[in-house]
């Protein structure tokens, strides 16, 4: 492990459980915080400073969201905005498509992705 005291080796198991996600540039954090934080929804969402995380199905279903996001807080960081949400296959899709044709795990990714609540982090 390249990193061992991160999130992704704390909580992840394997490439496509690997426990968190972060934008590549701008452009697709926009786009992501965007999707998960929707204007049109009454949110507590900055969109300045910040990055979206999402912990995945994986780490939910195992009973250690609580825990990364108390990693995050004693970091540091401040959780400006928390959404849970199911996400369907097109989405999944939408949302790792820059790694389509890249990563040979993405179609395992994306099905993984839907099996049960994220949840979408907006962090300062």
């Amino acid at each position: 492990m390249s990193a061992p005291g991160t999130l992704r080796a704390a909580y992840g198991t394997d490439r496509v459980k690997n426990a968190v996600h972060g934008a590549e540039d701008f452009q697709q954090k926009k786009a992501q915080m965007d999707m998960f934080f929707s204007p049109e929804l009454q949110t507590s969402a900055l969109f300045t400073n910040c990055t979206c995380a999402v912990i995945k199905p994986h780490a939910i279903q195992s009973g250690v969201a609580g825990q990364i996001i108390d990693i995050i807080l004693e970091e540091g960081f401040e959780i400006s905005a928390m959404q849970m949400f199911h996400l369907d296959r097109p989405t999944a899709e939408e949302f790792f498509e820059i790694y389509q044709g890249v990563l040979p795990e993405f179609t395992q990714i994306t099905e993984q992705m839907t099996t049960g609540p994220c949840i979408a982090l907006e962090i300062r």
